[in-house]
């Protein structure tokens, strides 16, 4: 995701740093066909071609991230009780790969490129922006191949590609909109809309982990 003309959203509820820890939710790496799909989840059977492709939070629209399986991620309560996410955040997508993921949940907010990890290692994304999250209300930008790489795996010996993209809640203070660099990336939000930046730390936390995956 790169730059463009932008234009800042003011909010002046700041992002709170939050007080308690929780294990983390474990982070599946594969999705066997006994996997019970929590809600809300957009699969076929979950979210039908009846419901709307595009939805509103804390007056913000996203796309649905249609066809795509959810697994909830455990938040921090006090944190998450105390800023009102579910109410007064909006919702956006953050594409990564596998690799990063279980230092981005067990991390509980997305990191900044150069953050240290609980891990011990240090957070890298190969971006020429290091100083800001990159995130977008648009499931199909959010899943472009330069931050969302497919990878594969085999599940009852059949081979899948796959993407995983984590749905957040984001704060709106010091949210920056800029075009696309790929237009007509979203039939459903405008380019000028879809591409996300952010300097506020704190202020992106995953709520759910999106897996989308194709029989090769």
């Amino acid at each position: 995701m790169g730059g463009g003309s932008s234009k800042k959203i003011t909010n002046t509820t700041p992002a709170r740093t939050p007080t308690t820890v929780i294990k983390p939710a474990p982070v599946p790496t594969a999705v066997p066909k006994t996997t019970q799909c929590l809600k809300p989840c957009y699969c076929p059977s979950c979210y039908d071609c009846t419901q709307p492709d595009v939805l509103t939070a804390a007056g913000s629209k996203y796309t649905v991230p249609r066809g795509l399986v959810a697994f909830g991620i455990q938040v921090d309560n006090a944190f998450a009780a105390s800023n009102k996410i579910f109410d007064n955040w909006y919702t956006t997508f953050y594409g990564t790969s596998k690799d990063k993921l279980e230092d981005i949940i067990r991390n509980r907010f997305v990191p900044f490129p150069g953050d240290h990890l609980l891990s011990g290692g240090t957070f890298v994304l190969n971006l020429r922006d290091q100083k800001h999250i990159y995130t977008s209300p648009s499931i199909n930008y959010a899943s472009l191949e330069h931050v969302c790489p497919i990878d594969t795996m085999t599940i009852d010996g059949t081979s899948y590609d796959f993407q995983v993209v984590l749905q957040c809640k984001q704060n709106p203070a010091d949210v920056q909109k800029l075009r696309s660099g790929k237009p007509n990336v979203c039939k459903y939000l405008p380019d000028a809309d879809v591409q996300w930046r952010t300097d506020q730390r704190s202020s992106v936390v995953p709520i759910s982990l999106l897996i989308c995956a194709k029989k090769r």
